[in-house]
């Protein structure tokens, strides 16, 4: 019997522990017991430096000279906000607009905020929002195109398709290829007269129109030249939803990310994937084809 009870008592102390987990106090001894002395917005702006730097105004150095004080840089860009952790960090804009850049530190448990420091990129000419804008050098700040659906060979404007399936080239496969599961619509189900979306140069911008013809969403868009899969060519990224997103079961809101498999000044085919490590054709996205009227 008197095994017995020890045996409860343990196996009793092992469930309290399992759900109780027990606090991090590196955690709290980084970011809050020597977060920092008190200060004040107007001092911690002061310990900020912001450059603006490069021929075009499209570098920004920042550096934070109150190391004792951490937090993170709030960048904005034509894509969204984007955060560091760095007290020092050089930024490289593609796109041009106006936008802010500001500190969030942490100092004695409190979470303090920089003055936002304004910044003006009017020279900058990428090539991807040319494409997708119209615009053939910096100068053309007034170049803006329209775009809307495009119906591909086997009838579909857009759907929710298999993932990966546009990597198997050798397979005879393209990213215009049927992967559709389910949700395919045809150029029957719209009028392309109405619905459409306006991308413009100058400041990124993107309006779309719904299927009445009315402003749906306003924001500004820009590009990841990186490939996050196999065969994608970047990421377009998107602060408003594109037309076409009552059709998107994967959701579109303020910071859509979309994968770029064909992208010319022509046409556009994305694919907006659904989950974080997407396994090839078990696992599915939304893939939407476009082209400029």
């Amino acid at each position: 019997m008197k095994k017995l009870k020890l045996f409860i008592a343990a196996a009793a102390l092992v469930s309290f522990m399992a759900c109780n987990p027990i606090e991090d106090l590196s955690l709290r001894e980084q970011y809050v017991v020597k977060a920092g002395t008190p200060i004040t917005s107007a001092e911690l702006t002061s310990a900020l430096t912001v450059a603006q730097e490069g021929a075009t105004n499209d570098i920004v150095t920042l550096k934070n000279n109150r190391t004792d004080v951490g937090g993170a840089w709030h960048i904005g860009t034509a894509m969204g906000e984007t955060i560091v952790k760095n007290d020092q960090y050089t930024y490289v804009y593609e796109s041009n607009g106006n936008f802010e850049i500001y500190y969030v530190g942490m100092s004695e448990g409190k979470i303090v905020e920089s003055a936002h420091f304004p910044i003006t990129v009017t020279d900058v000419y990428d090539p991807w929002a040319g494409m997708l804008t119209g615009a053939k050098s910096n100068t053309d700040k007034g170049a803006k195109k329209t775009w809307s659906w495009r119906e591909v060979s086997w009838g579909s404007i857009c759907n929710m398709g298999a993932h990966g399936g546009w990597k198997y080239a050798s397979a005879g496969y393209t990213p215009e290829s049927n992967f559709a599961w389910w949700a395919n619509f045809t150029l029957a189900d719209v009028d392309v007269t109405k619905e459409k979306m306006v991308f413009e140069y100058d400041g990124s911008k993107m309006t779309t129109y719904g299927p009445d013809g009315s402003v749906a969403a306003q924001g500004t868009f820009g590009f990841i030249k990186t490939s996050p899969e196999e065969a994608v060519l970047g990421t377009w990224v998107t602060t408003a939803p594109l037309i076409g997103a009552r059709f998107d079961d994967c959701g579109q809101g303020s910071n859509n990310q979309f994968y770029l498999l064909t992208f010319t000044d022509k046409f556009i085919t994305i694919y907006h994937n659904g989950w974080d490590g997407s396994a090839d054709w078990d696992d599915c996205g939304w893939y939407a084809y476009f082209e400029a009227q």
